[in-house]
Order: C-alpha cells, then sequence, then structure tokens
C-alpha cells in the first residue's frame, strides 16, 4: 500500500490503518481504545476517519493500486467507503482490473469504479500541489530517484519551480494543512502561507492555525486567511484593509509603548501585503449605471 509520504498521520489513511494493524492487540483492542491513544496526535484523529481508514486499507489490492500516483486522502477514503457499501469487494475489484489510472486523478478513478464515464477536463489538470509532492516523496522511497534533479529528469512532465513550490506547501505545519483537508490547497494560496511561515515563524503560524482548530466553526478560505494574518477586514485589529475609492489602504495600528513592532523586514512587509489582498473582498461597483429617465 502507498502511503502519503511527508502527511500527517491523520490525514493520510493507509498509513492511519497500518498503524491502527500493527498495535492492535497489543496498545489496543479496539478503534475506540486507538483513538483515545492517538490523542495527542495533531491533527487529531477522528473515530470516523480510523474507521474510513480501516475499512479502506482492506479493499482489494487491485483497487489500491489505482491510486498509486493520485493518492488515497481523507476525502477519497470517504468516496471508496461509500463505493464498497454499494457494490462490495468482490464488483469493486472486477471493476477495478478495467480501469486506466494513466493521468487521472483520485476522483476520476472514483467515477470510473462506480461506472461513471469522468468528464475530461477542458485543459490539462495541474497536479495539486500536496498530491504532487507525495508522488516525489514515494519516488524517493521507491528508489526512483534520489533528489530533485534526478525527478525532474525521470518526469519530463514536472517543472522545477512548481515541484519547489509543492515540496515547500507539504513542508508546511500540519495543523495549517489541517485548515484546508476539505477545500483545495492551491500553489497561489500554498506559496503564500509558506511566505507568511517564513515571516513570522513555524511555531508562531502552527500556534494560530491550532486556534482555528480548537474551535470548529465553518469558514471559508478568505476567514482562514485572514485569521492566520491576524487581518481583520472593516473590523478592530492590529492589520486594517480597506477600499478608498479606486486606492486599497493599509492600516497599522501599534500601541505607542510597543514601537518596535513598526519594525518590518522586506519579507514580512511581502506576505503581509499579499496576504491581505487575498483576503480583502471588495464588491465592484456594477457597470450598469441606472439613469433617470427625462420628463416628456
Amino acid at each position: 500500500m502507498s502511503t502519503l509520504a511527508g502527511m500527517p498521520i491523520s490525514r493520510d489513511p493507509l498509513a492511519l490503518a497500518n498503524l491502527y494493524n500493527a498495535g492492535l492487540g497489543r496498545n489496543w483492542k479496539n478503534q475506540r481504545e486507538a483513538v483515545a491513544a492517538m490523542a495527542r496526535f495533531t491533527p487529531k484523529v477522528t473515530r470516523e476517519a480510523l474507521n474510513r481508514a480501516v475499512a479502506v486499507a482492506k479493499l482489494p489490492a487491485e483497487v489500491i493500486s489505482l491510486f498509486d500516483v493520485a493518492g488515497i486522502w481523507p476525502e477519497t477514503a470517504r468516496s471508496l467507503v461509500e463505493l464498497l457499501r454499494k457494490y462490495g469487494p468482490t464488483k469493486l475489484q472486477d471493476r477495478a482490473t478495467a480501469v486506466d489510472r494513466t493521468g487521472k486523478s483520485w476522483n476520476e478513478i472514483v467515477d470510473l469504479l462506480d461506472g461513471r464515464e469522468p468528464v475530461p477536463p477542458k485543459r490539462p489538470a495541474k497536479i495539486p500541489p500536496l498530491a504532487l509532492a507525495a508522488e516525489y516523496q514515494r519516488g524517493l522511497a521507491k528508489g526512483s530517484w534520489t533528489s530533485l534533479r534526478a525527478a525532474l529528469d525521470a518526469r519530463k512532465d514536472w517543472k522545477a519551480f512548481r515541484l519547489s513550490q509543492a515540496i515547500a506547501i507539504s513542508n508546511l505545519p500540519p495543523e495549517v494543512l489541517e485548515l484546508f483537508k476539505s477545500r483545495p490547497l492551491t500553489y497561489r494560496l500554498g506559496v503564500t502561507l509558506v511566505q507568511l511561515q517564513k515571516a513570522i515563524g513555524t511555531e508562531e503560524l502552527a500556534a494560530r492555525a491550532t486556534e482555528m482548530l480548537g474551535v470548529p466553526r465553518r469558514r471559508s478560505t478568505d476567514q482562514i486567511v485572514a485569521a492566520l494574518l491576524k487581518v481583520r477586514l472593516k473590523g478592530e485589529g492590529n492589520v486594517r484593509v480597506r477600499r478608498e475609492g479606486s486606492d486599497m489602504v493599509f492600516e497599522f495600528k501599534v500601541p505607542l509603548s510597543e514601537p518596535d513592532q513598526l519594525v518590518f523586514t522586506a519579507e514580512e512587509m511581502a506576505a503581509l501585503i499579499e496576504m491581505s489582498i487575498m483576503t480583502l473582498k471588495v464588491k465592484m461597483p456594477d457597470a450598469k449605471r441606472k439613469t433617470k429617465k427625462k420628463p416628456v
């Protein structure tokens, strides 16, 4: 089974299942005890996630091998469990032998296993950063390559700058990655988070993410980014971003007793401004202006 190298174990269903099975009978007797024993893990391991992971790990090898490149992510595991309940392991095994996984995302593979023809993308699909980083790490583990340069020589479809970005994004604190588990983590957003990590430090970024994880609720990507930056739009806070006519205005509020906070490096400012721009949502005025009817 191909696990997602470099990912937190709670975000890697196959690795989580491997750990559970390794400790079964010695460290825990059932899934409930296992979840309690894994309470220190970050991000948190839930009973539902462990249950899905164990179920997916029991799927026929023909099914699991389809995801060697695309990877089995938490969302993948959820879809596979649904297919398992719908068709059973034997029928899934039969369908897996007829599936060509080449160049397909996990969503497309799931569609084929479900008997649905996936809609081909209008443009070549871009491998998500975490999937690309995981594939690179798998290649290292298997001995397919020993360095980034060797990987690029072996995979002509990979670009050096994209692979470097993907690796850096995958090395973000697991608490930060957990915040984006149910939404796409793009290269643009990921690179900006990496810049923020360099600006405020890994520990501080992880602490801010942990604070949000401790108060679970629905948040948009913009709200997550704003909280990580500690920026608030049209509200109280040390940093505010607002629109004034055709200008974007950044306001820095610093106590007179702490003037050292005014000292920013260029790198910190770059991360701050870029992250702030991403959080700014401005409703553009309607291009169609209403005109008054002239009296007849």
